[in-house]
């Protein structure tokens, strides 16, 4: 089964208001196998809405649309309804005794405007809304199928449910098994590259997707068919070969975001960690931290962002500033071989280098520098990043933790 999402609201068109609820929604029926071909946002116009409405069933069995069924005049998504269907509005007492039962435990009054949300397509089941006044509406014709539900988001999924129960009770549903993968240190073209002839060789069933972000990059396999078991015993045959392939990109830890894989590893070590930030302005220090469970790994941090405090705090030489210069490898070393010792770590990072894209004193805009103090060697590098500052940022605090990922692993 191909679904439509339908989104409908000017205030999403100019902005105003973020759509979450076509995101909620298509997660919602990928998970129960059914496949959404478009998701589309459109103005609060009848005309608009019938003919979204019109070329969407063309190409799928299913819409579902959220948004204009408010008691106010904007809300024209039931007239357009009527219009489409050939259908007129006829008022359901069942729907306003509900309505009513609703405001009386809130102790509010029912007016004419309210009591207009009891005037239904007399075409429609009523899908019953028991966290709010506007019903959900289920109309189905010639095997096509189309919902509208509120736009509210708490209203729309407490529907969702039974939505699906009356869908199943129609259609036979296929299995969808979705399964993500989690890969650091390659990038996009290089790991395509890598990995083209296993991806080539892919059963017919399994569908690869390269998800990149700025923590990691990820594979996401998607297997559609009637077995559920069979498809995921396929995925999982096809993610050791790859694991094999592809070594040690593969991520120890199978999370998303850097951090909460150093905060696993370390734990498992019982090893913990400092930093010594500059040009990274204590961002670093905000990941580690924002991990549930820090505290158990993470001993502090500094943020030593003049060149005094790098001298008078970690003990940087000044001859080292002056021989490479502050932005440099050699500085960062010595930055985290002091923080190591000062906070009593067994690893430590430090970064120094400039974050903005403006050239200073003759080094170049997004130079980043940064160590890792291990327990018994230092590990530096450096990064020329050309993005806006607080991208570089992200960039380098990323590249560093995943450094220290793999140092670790």
């Amino acid at each position: 089964m191909n679904a439509t999402i339908i989104t409908i609201g000017d205030e999403i068109l100019i902005g105003q208001t973020i759509d979450t609820n076509s995101a909620w929604i298509g997660n919602f029926l990928e998970s129960n196998g059914i496949h959404v071909n478009q998701m589309v946002s459109i103005s609060d116009s009848l005309n608009q809405i019938v003919e979204t409405i019109t070329e969407s069933f063309k190409s799928v069995d299913l819409i579902l649309m959220t948004g204009g069924l408010g008691p106010t005049k904007d809300d024209v998504t039931k007239h357009s309804l009527c219009d489409y269907f050939d259908d007129k509005l006829v008022f359901n007492q069942v729907v306003f005794d509900s309505i009513n039962t609703y405001f009386a435990k809130r102790q509010r009054t029912v007016n004419s405007y309210t009591k207009l949300q009891a005037y239904l397509p007399s075409k429609c089941e009523v899908i019953t809304n028991h966290k709010g006044t506007a019903p959900g509406m289920w109309f189905n014709e010639y095997g096509k199928i189309l919902v509208s539900m509120p736009g509210v988001p708490h209203e729309m999924k407490d529907m969702m449910p039974t939505v699906l129960e009356k869908i199943k009770a129609t259609h036979d549903l296929i299995e969808i098994v979705h399964k993500t993968v989690y890969t650091r240190g390659i990038i996009e073209s290089h790991l395509a590259e890598l990995i083209s002839d296993w991806e080539n060789s892919l059963p017919k069933e399994i569908k690869l997707a390269y998800l990149p972000s700025v923590s990691s990059l990820m594979l996401r396999f998607t297997a559609r068919g009637n077995d559920r078991f069979f498809l995921e015993n396929l995925i999982e045959q096809n993610i050791t070969s790859l694991k094999q392939l592809i070594g040690s990109y593969y991520s120890p830890v199978q999370k998303r975001l850097s951090e909460e894989v150093v905060g696993e590893l370390l734990q498992e070590k019982n090893q913990t960690i400092s930093l010594a930030e500059s040009c990274t302005g204590g961002n670093l220090s905000k990941m580690i931290t924002s991990v549930s469970g820090s505290s158990n790994y993470y001993k502090g941090g500094l943020v030593a962002y003049s060149t005094s405090i790098k001298t008078k705090i970690l003990g940087v030489r000044g001859q080292t500033i002056s021989e490479h210069g502050v932005v440099s490898e050699q500085v960062v070393r010595e930055m985290a071989t002091s923080c190591k010792r000062l906070f009593q770590s067994d690893y430590a990072i430090a970064t120094s280098g400039l974050a903005s894209r403006d050239d200073v004193d003759g080094v170049r805009g997004g130079t980043i520098c940064f160590a890792i103090a291990m327990p018994e060697k230092v590990v530096s590098k450096t990064l020329v990043l050309n993005t806006s500052r607080q991208i570089n940022i992200e960039r380098a605090s990323n590249k560093v933790l995943n450094l220290l990922i793999q140092l670790l692993s």
